[in-house]
């Protein structure tokens, strides 16, 4: 187990097997890690970071629950878990790798992993598979490229410059490895984002800041609770493809409902007037 911190903010807690890393939790807002769902409702206070100043530091955590003992440890498995310990009973109440969207970059650069979807890899709105052969195997470690050219590189490559760029808004998400901290204010970080022709996605949260990303977006996971909220940078010709979409959609479902409900409506008739209840 590794623990990495560049600087306070964006503390992680990485598992590396061999050379390899294998898995990813952070990063930490100074009270939990943001990449674990479902943190909130466990640890009352939150991790504390201790910097002893001689190159050494360490995390405390407090619980709710007073009368629980707690470890971290790394099995013969190679996973990281919390053993609990309550009126005299031990269980594992939590493990790094609980589903396969726990393996680091299991989804490849610029997708994203949701363990209750099938398959559970898909690439971002406005991404495309990188190998179409491989991702329809389930081999999806090549990743998704780019399916429209920022505007920055229409301009570069002499191509009509076209409307502004925008952002698509993903909802509690496990934001990507290799985050760029800075001091802005939430109102303030889409606009530092889209200033800047390399930025790619940003995302805030209140205990650690505006993050942004410059390369490629890895290891990100859908959560079904908790995580933050990331927007990744797309052509203005993709946001109108997301629109489209569901209005398809809405429109699908409204008819679906009222073919059902013309369905349902002749159908009690039918059987009504087999039983003699309508008259002919």
């Amino acid at each position: 187990m590794m623990l990495v911190a560049s600087k306070i903010f964006i503390l992680s807690i990485e598992q590396v097997m061999g050379r390899v890393r294998s898995t990813r939790i952070g990063p930490w807002n100074s009270r939990i890690f943001i990449g674990i769902p479902g943190m909130n409702s466990v640890y009352l206070y939150g991790f504390s970071f201790v910097d002893e100043q001689d190159g050494n530091f360490y995390l405390t955590s407090d619980f709710a629950n007073k009368t629980i003992l707690s470890i971290f440890a790394l099995n013969s498995q190679g996973n990281i878990v919390q053993k609990d310990w309550y009126n005299g009973s031990g269980d594992t109440g939590w493990s790094a790798f609980q589903t396969e969207c726990d393996v680091y970059g299991k989804c490849g650069a610029f997708g994203t992993c949701n363990p209750k979807n099938s398959p559970i890899c898909s690439c971002f709105q406005g991404f495309e598979p990188n190998n179409t052969e491989e991702w329809n195997r389930g081999n999806w470690t090549s990743g998704c490229v780019r399916r429209t050219p920022l505007q920055c590189e229409r301009v570069n490559k002499g191509v009509e410059e076209g409307k502004n760029d925008g952002f698509l808004k993903l909802n509690m998400m496990k934001v990507p490895d290799i985050a760029v901290w800075s001091s802005a204010f939430e109102n303030n970080c889409r606009e530092q984002c889209l200033e800047n022709c390399s930025c790619i996605a940003y995302a805030y949260d209140i205990g650690i800041g505006c993050m942004s990303w410059t390369n490629k977006l890895i290891d990100t996971q859908q959560f079904s609770s908790s995580g933050v909220d990331l927007y990744i940078r797309v052509a203005y010709s993709e946001l109108g493809k997301v629109g489209d979409v569901k209005k398809i959609i809405t429109i699908t479902v409204i008819t679906g409902t009222i073919f059902l409900s013309i369905c349902s409506y002749l159908l009690c008739r039918w059987m009504a007037k087999q039983k003699g209840n309508i008259p002919t």
